[in-house]
């Protein structure tokens, strides 16, 4: 039963109006670009977007995986030998602590570090556990007390085993807390009996996650009674640090009492900009990879600015490139990128013409199938998907030689490099200028060093081209035969020392030979039919999704809410002083208007009588609306005397109940709107006058 609404109770101190969701069943889907677009296109080019990206993202959590695995071996190495590698001579055995800083990769890393550890030792061909070490995971929101703490960290040893232990018989009376690290011991002592080995073998690891969040005295306290119990308790503490190394945040925060129990050893990860060229380089100009979205010159200069001035870390790294696959499947063509068995169904539909002839505009301009004409009949699907097909395979074959001349590139650079030449440019801006077609003054530079080489030098790089292109996959190497073949010879006769005058003439020709190799392939990719399928281009970044601008995206919503809602009335020229405008506005935005308009104290009352005046010309375009369909029985004569109050306006020629329910339903909206102004900021309350309020912004973009 629907709970009644009191609006007159004074012990009421809130009132929720419930909003009311509109009718979504006959929403079309949604497209940019309507006029050719496929019916339920979303879904498909949704479904190829999943698809792509969950291929980019696998490529990506390997690298990163390469990345943390020297991490992860050192940590698993300083785990091992906690209890071992230790100093001669002290009074009493130190507290093994790991201090794991991260910057710029993700805690995913810890992940790695605890299924890593929980595997030490385990032979599963013969089903021996008896080696891995045992591992739990404490939070900052699960220790806010020493309780808490100790429970949590007990607690978590014992579920986190496959053994059970039928040695331990608790009584109800007798037994200890879980809150106990007596209670730990015996657990553990019994678990290595179950086990039948040392507890020199097993660790029993805990890892400290977001460790400068944790209450300093709660960790103290953590590791004094820690510390008590080992070795027996082989315990090992793992932090995950956030903070620059130096200073170290643990001996800046904890004093000298607490330190001298621990043996903190470091261990650090860094987020550099060779990291990231080197995660590009082996995702998009990869020889071996074939990704199914192409990087352009615009997203890698985002990507290589965003990462170097706001935030180098991996995760930034894996947002952006998310960011660039929903933009690029915005385009109706990438619904071309599904499996044919989900599109040939939508191409078949006669909806489908719009699309079907973009596509035909795009290949007739194409060298793909020049005998289409105008008037071929769209309904050949098949035919169709064929194009699209071949279109696809040379797009990934010209790809796939663009990478590798970049690479030619790269090599011939590097070499270069070694012998003492400066580079000018870095790695992002050779994609950018190779992507662009403008990297011809480089490479000619760069065949003209070749060419000044001597023997020996040429010998050397000749064997490193050779080398290259024998670890190239079996496509290139038929695409480059005639490259490999030069080459080969080349390095046939730099061995040959019989000839010495062809081998000095050698230089020259291999020179030549790379000038017309990187020619050759370093094609715009935006000139092969139907690119913007597997290509972003110059397709912008939508950076308003990683790092929008609150306030004037807030300013904008207020100001023109039209452009956020279709319902509103689209009105280019909005005059704040014409009631009738702002009636097609929502309440918020009505409320602000007359707030820009005031000054630094706002009367609440004047506020509510102007907001009651709009309510007014609302109602009676409503009322003209419904008087345009019915004709008027009689013309309304004009009655002279005093003039009303907004109020009585508002609610003239109705009858005293309608009246009160007007009036309350006014307030409300209004009450409404205030507090969302309040809730935004723009407004703060004054002790001084209780019916006034305080403006909090006076610079609003206009």
């Amino acid at each position: 039963m629907a709970q009644e609404i009191a609006l007159d109770d004074a012990h009421q101190t809130s009132i929720y109006i419930p909003y009311l969701e509109p009718d979504t069943d006959n929403v079309g889907s949604y497209t940019l670009f309507p006029d050719r677009d496929l019916p339920d296109g979303y879904e498909l080019r949704l479904a190829a977007y999943k698809m792509a990206w969950s291929k980019c993202l696998q490529r990506v959590q390997e690298l990163i995986h390469v990345l943390h695995e020297p991490v992860v071996d050192r940590v698993a190495e300083l785990v091992n030998t906690a209890y071992t590698d230790t100093l001669p001579g002290l009074p009493y055995t130190e507290l093994p602590v790991i201090s794991v800083t991260l910057f710029g990769t993700s805690s995913s890393i810890f992940d790695e570090i605890s299924a890593r550890l929980k595997t030490e030792g385990r032979d599963d061909l013969f089903d021996d556990h008896t080696g891995h070490h045992i591992v739990t995971h404490l939070f900052p929101q699960d220790c806010p007390n020493l309780t808490s703490a100790m429970k949590t960290l007990i607690t978590g040893f014992i579920d986190n085993t496959e053994e059970t232990l039928d040695s331990i018989k608790r009584k109800p009376v007798s037994s200890l807390s879980t809150l106990d690290i007596t209670f730990l011991q015996i657990w553990f002592d019994a678990l290595c009996e179950s086990r039948k080995s040392d507890n020199e073998i097993t660790r029993l690891v805990v890892i400290l996650h977001d460790f400068e969040q944790f209450d300093p005295l709660v960790v103290q306290d953590l590791f004094e009674i820690s510390s008590i119990a080992i070795p027996r308790l082989p315990l090992v503490f793992i932090l995950s640090l956030t903070s620059p190394s130096t200073p170290s945040y643990i001996h800046a925060t904890y004093p000298r009492s607490a330190l001298s129990r621990l043996q903190v050893r470091t261990c650090s990860f860094s987020m550099s900009q060779g990291v990231l060229y080197d995660i590009m380089l082996k995702i998009f100009f990869d020889v071996e990879s074939d990704p199914d979205i192409a990087l352009g010159p615009v997203a890698i200069e985002f990507l290589v600015d965003f990462f170097g001035r706001h935030s180098p870390s991996l995760d930034g790294l894996v947002s952006i490139l998310q960011l660039v696959h929903m933009k690029h499947f915005e385009e109706p063509l990438t619904a071309l990128l599904a499996e044919e068995s989900l599109i040939s169904g939508k191409l078949a539909d006669h909806n489908s013409a719009p699309f079907l002839h973009c596509i035909l505009s795009r290949v007739q301009t194409s060298v793909l199938d020049s005998d289409i004409s105008a008037d071929w009949p769209v309904e050949d699907v098949d035919r169709l998907l064929g194009i699209v097909r071949n279109a696809r395979l040379t797009f990934q074959k010209s790809s796939k030689l663009f990478r590798t001349s970049f690479r030619v590139l790269l090599l011939v650079q590097d070499f270069m490099v070694s012998l003492g030449h400066r580079v000018e440019k870095t790695l992002p801006e050779l994609m950018c200028a190779a992507l662009r077609g403008r990297l011809g003054t480089i490479y000619r530079c760069l065949c003209t060093l070749v060419k000044q080489l001597q023997i020996d030098q040429l010998d050397e790089l000749v064997s490193d081209l050779r080398d290259f292109f024998v670890g190239v996959p079996t496509q290139v190497r038929n695409a480059e035969k005639e490259v490999i073949s030069r080459v080969n010879r080349a390095r046939s006769v730099l061995a040959d020392k019989s000839s010495p005058r062809e081998a000095q003439g050698m230089a020259e020709v291999i020179g030549e030979m790379l000038v017309e190799y990187f020619q050759r392939r370093f094609l715009l990719l935006d000139d092969i039919p139907l690119w913007d399928i597997w290509y972003t281009g110059a397709t912008p970044f939508p950076s308003e999704l990683l790092n929008p601008s609150l306030r004037a995206s807030i300013f904008s919503g207020l100001l023109r809410p039209q452009d956020y809602d279709s319902v509103v009335p689209n009105q280019d020229d909005i005059d704040v002083d014409d009631e009738e405008t702002l009636s097609g506005m929502p309440d918020t935005s009505i409320l602000f208007q007359r707030y820009l308009e005031s000054g630094k104290m706002i009367n609440v009352f004047d506020w509510f009588e102007s907001f009651t005046v709009v309510m007014e010309a609302q109602k009676q375009e409503a009322i003209q609306l419904v008087t345009a369909r019915e004709p008027q029985a009689r013309t309304p004569t004009r009655r002279k005397g005093k003039r009303r109050s907004a109020e009585d306006q508002l609610f003239r020629g109705e009858s005293q109940e309608q009246i009160e329910k007007g009036r309350l339903e006014v307030q409300a909206r209004f009450i409404r709107s205030l507090h969302e102004l309040d809730y935004i900021g723009l407004i703060k309350h004054t002790g001084r006058k209780a019916d006034h309020v305080m403006r909090a912004v006076f610079d609003v973009p206009s």
